[in-house]
């Protein structure tokens, strides 16, 4: 029988993250983070220690759930993210596309450490052009929001942005962008970034932006990217209004496939790329077409992902 309780962790390449769920209501009782994510762990695995990396990547994990309320440190531990790659807690393979929205055919497994920990781990998921490892739980969260349409397009932004086909009731075909990578490259190493200043996004900064995406969905990105610097060295245009003209080629760039589809997409983000995206999806495909889940339904979406996984287990 599921217990009343589960220990939902998000263990990414740069952040950690545990969480006290409340297992029927996915209510979140208790909560600890810290930014040792996967990366920098394995970089002092790799320096310091003597012992297996599974050992050492669980002793971690004890010492921050011994950091939890006591009468929750007994919970099972549903973990989803980078943990099951090559450099983390122990490496698992890939599943395959197509993958069921119930996640029934996701690789996961039940582990029992040294430490006296129990683990349910979530491997990711591959196709031939992709990968990706903790938004197929996002994915399953979310297909409440998807089940009742015949296809469609799940849109997760990030630094490396997903964007996930489904089909009757299946995720069919996953494409990889590296938008957000490619934006941090660009505005803080090339030499575009003594031309954009970083700042909040806010409404002022719209017509930079959009006049970046209707570059971007032309296809003409590489062709484009030093009218950045001239906009600075020979326009004199602000460089935080640069900032978002920038990042707008690259998102329009990202969703320029997009343009002709004629089936539903699904936006899932939190501010402000919810708002960035909104703004660009809407400059180039109808509103009706659009349908968007914000902050407060992505949220829920990795522990409903987590609780399907879980509940899977206990069967």
């Amino acid at each position: 029988m599921t217990s009343t309780y589960f220990i939902s962790c998000d263990w990414g390449t740069t952040n950690f993250r545990l969480r006290v769920i409340e297992t029927a209501t996915l209510t979140v009782i208790e909560e600890n983070t810290s930014d040792l994510g996967i990366r920098d762990l394995f970089d002092v695995f790799k320096t310091t220690s003597s012992i297996t990396q599974f050992d050492f990547f669980s002793n971690h994990l004890k010492k921050e759930v011994l950091k939890l309320p006591q009468k929750y440190q007994n919970e099972i531990i549903v973990i989803a993210g980078m943990a099951s790659s090559n450099i983390g807690l122990k490496n698992m393979p890939y599943a395959n596309f197509p993958f069921s929205m119930d996640g029934s055919n996701l690789n996961s497994e039940y582990l029992k450490t040294s430490n006296g920990l129990n683990i349910v781990l979530i491997s990711g998921v591959k196709n031939s052009s992709g990968m990706m490892r903790g938004e197929e739980v996002q994915a399953i969260g979310l297909a409440n929001f998807l089940k009742d349409l015949n296809e469609g397009i799940l849109l997760l932004p990030g630094t490396h942005s997903k964007h996930i086909s489904f089909t009757n009731h299946s995720f069919t075909n996953l494409k990889n962008f590296m938008t957000g990578e490619l934006f941090d490259i660009l505005s803080n190493t090339s030499i575009l970034s003594n031309s954009v200043v970083s700042t909040t996004w806010n409404s002022e900064k719209n017509q930079a932006f959009k006049e970046g995406i209707e570059i971007g969905i032309k296809h003409q990105l590489a062709a484009s990217l030093f009218s950045v610097r001239v906009k600075d060295v020979l326009e004199n245009k602000d460089k935080k209004d640069n900032y978002y003209f920038l990042s707008g080629m690259l998102i329009g760039n990202e969703l320029s496939y997009l343009q002709h589809i004629t089936t539903k997409l699904f936006l899932a983000a939190s501010n402000p790329m919810f708002d960035m995206y909104k703004t660009a999806l809407e400059m180039i495909i109808p509103k009706n077409q659009l349908v968007l889940l914000d902050d407060s339904i992505l949220k829920n979406a990795f522990l409903i992902g987590q609780q399907k996984i879980l509940l899977l287990h206990d069967k």
